[in-house]
């Protein structure tokens, strides 16, 4: 049974029937309405439609009945990477993106995102839950294009807090239930008009927490703590997936709504606290697909797939290979909106498929979230991770194709490179879509020719506006608060390290860290250090652009207002469940006033002074500079 479910859904035994009448305006003369819902870490397998013998999903599995499902969908395997995908229809690394912590998961400021575009023709926008794409002024989702966004803070399931338009707002109860209750009301509230509503949940992302009761349901079953919270997420997930198409439904907006479900990428095996033993793990994949996120393996990079219109679309599963940009152009081209010709989009429009003339679906091109080189040399190991490295020019330079971790896709044929220490593997996804068959000795030449073809994309990647840290809005829209993450610096110097939360190592004098910055208000910045340094009495900094600088020695201002998002990252706390446990050693300081013009391009955060001797494993760490505009 299981190797049947198996193979009706990778198998490519399918049938494609759809419906004719043209896009567009509906019958009530509306653009049509959009909701898309994206799922965090929800592998493939995770749905009892799929095959999952222990899960119940009935929401999921009604909305796939009612869909065409897609069997070959695709992204990138991890969050931010697809979500910047998603939002502009171009393979990420080409909007700025990189890795998913230390500012590489900011989209360049010159992308244009899909919210932009419905909103520029008349539509209503709204988002609530995950944004992955820039954390300060002018990366915000509400200065992307929506209208209304909430910002939640990244996987605090309960209680949890964010900020709804810049402002902070405090979610009580379970975060899923919460940012569905916002999607609805935004629905309700604009049922009169287009709106273009992206419902991006944070689950089933680690750490894996769910309401008791759905915990209990499942350990009722015989399944361990862990399985069993994983699961009670995915049920209470689909509980709230099911509660927001019952609300278009209900408000009689079905055939007038295109509805999207997907994930950003595979799933994952272990959680904070616990994982999955491998019977466990075995028994959540019953497709038997290789990988898992983090992975270019088909468990890391393969998605569900599920586009409903009623009316519109007759339910069908096709095996078109698709994705992740292709839903940017797909989804303007079946509303029936206009968007300009100059944005270099990477994703094909298949919209013409649902009328039954098919679309050529291209290759399909695949990068680990972290690129493999030498920082400072250009030099490049195979083996070394990069993830929190600044990304300057030198650190870029040694980033040799043979050494990245790729893959493409084109047609039944995959090949993938640098995966779990493979340096080359072919395979007929077709016919092995368990990737069990290397056959890269019996076809050579098309393993040679798809590697090229993956060399000449590559190049591309790296002439293009890629591989950049964040440029930080100062004074954004006249806005008085301003932070400047310390972990995402163009460049460092000396015995400075980056990590993915705060910037360490402070221990050498005139150490250095430069900032990109743009000025849109010039005039006085009170400046603040928030820091986390052992006996950080005895250090000094000093901030400067230019000739204009302030410095000091630290002192403990008693002021613990962080900002909402500082307060709200987890990575902060003592306990990764309680944000009560916001580390006490965590202090601000005055730096004093500094004067910024519109010409300044840079922030040099450098140490002054430091103690006579340092204790090894003292701490000494950055986390963000906090200018206010007096």
């Amino acid at each position: 049974m299981k190797f049947n479910v198996f193979e009706k859904h990778l198998g490519y035994v399918f049938l494609l029937v759809v419906w004719f009448p043209a896009f567009g305006k509906t019958n009530t003369g509306k653009f049509p309405n959009v909701l898309l819902i994206q799922a965090d870490d929800l592998g493939y397998d995770d749905l009892s439609l799929h095959g999952n013998p222990h899960l119940e999903t009935p929401s999921l599995d009604q909305l796939g009945k009612e869909s065409v499902q897609f069997s070959q969908f695709y992204l990138q395997n991890v969050c931010a990477p697809s979500r910047a995908a998603l939002l502009t229809g171009r393979n990420y690394l080409r909007t700025g993106v990189t890795s998913v912590h230390a500012g590489r998961d900011y989209m360049n400021l010159d992308e244009t995102t899909i919210a932009e575009v419905f909103k520029a023709n008349g539509y209503i926008t709204g988002m609530w839950g995950k944004w992955h794409s820039g954390k300060t002024n002018g990366y915000f989702p509400w200065d992307r294009g929506f209208d209304e966004a909430y910002y939640a803070c990244l996987y605090n399931y309960f209680d949890n807090k964010g900020l709804l338009n810049g402002r902070e707002v405090n979610t009580p109860g379970f975060t899923t239930d919460a940012i569905t209750d916002m999607a609805i009301s935004f629905i309700k509230k604009n049922k009169d008009q287009p709106f273009f509503a992206y419902m991006s949940h944070l689950a089933p992302h680690n750490p894996w927490r769910a309401p008791r009761h759905y915990i209990n349901k499942y350990s009722e079953k015989g399944l361990s703590l862990p399985l069993a919270t994983l699961y009670g997420m995915i049920d209470n997930l689909d509980h709230n997936v099911g509660r927001l198409v019952n609300t278009v439904d209900s408000l009689g907006l079905g055939s007038n709504t295109i509805i999207v479900f997907l994930s950003d990428n595979g799933p994952a095996q272990n959680s904070y606290r616990f994982g999955l033993t491998r019977t466990e793990w075995e028994g959540r994949n019953p497709s038997g697909m290789k990988g898992s996120k983090g992975s270019n393996w088909e468990n890391g990079i393969r998605s569900t797939l599920f586009v409903r219109w009623k009316n519109k679309l007759k339910p069908a599963i096709v095996d078109r290979l698709s994705k992740i940009e292709d839903l940017f152009p797909t989804l303007v081209a079946m509303s029936g909106i206009s968007m300009r010709d100059t944005l270099h989009l990477d994703g094909i429009d298949f919209s013409q498929e649902f009328y039954g003339q098919p679309v050529p679906g291209g290759k399909i091109y695949f990068s680990h979230h972290s690129p493999k080189g030498h920082k400072g040399t250009i030099e490049a190991t195979r083996d070394m991770s990069t993830p929190s490295d600044p990304l300057t020019a030198a650190f870029k330079a040694s980033f040799v194709f043979e050494h990245q971790g790729l893959a493409v896709r084109d047609g039944d044929w995959k090949f993938i490179q640098n995966q779990d220490g493979e340096q080359g593997r072919l395979y007929n996804i077709k016919a092995d879509p368990r990737e069990k068959n290397n056959l890269l000795h019996l076809a050579p030449g098309r393993a040679k020719s798809m590697q090229d073809d993956l060399s000449v994309w590559y190049q591309s990647i790296l002439q293009a506006n890629s591989y950049n840290m964040p440029v930080f809005q100062i004074g954004y829209k006249n806005r008085a608060f301003n932070q400047v993450y310390a972990c995402s610096p163009r460049q460092i110097t000396g015995s400075l390290e980056n990590q993915n939360h705060y910037l360490s190592h402070w221990t050498t004098l005139k150490d250095v860290a430069q900032y990109a910055i743009k000025v849109h208000t010039p005039g006085a910045y009170e400046v603040f250090l928030i820091h986390e340094i052992d006996d950080f009495e005895n250090y000094g900094f000093r901030l400067s652009s230019g000739h204009s600088y302030v410095e000091s020695t630290l002192v403990d201002s008693r002021d613990r207002d962080f900002g909402t998002l500082i307060e709200g990252e987890s990575a902060y706390w003592e306990d990764f469940d309680h944000q009560e446990t916001f580390r006490k050693s965590i202090v601000k300081s005055s730096l004093g006033k500094i004067e910024l013009t519109k010409n300044m391009t840079y922030l040099e955060l450098s140490v002054t002074k430091i103690p006579a001797r340092i204790h090894l494993e003292a701490r000494s760490r950055v986390l963000a500079i906090h200018l206010e505009k007096q």
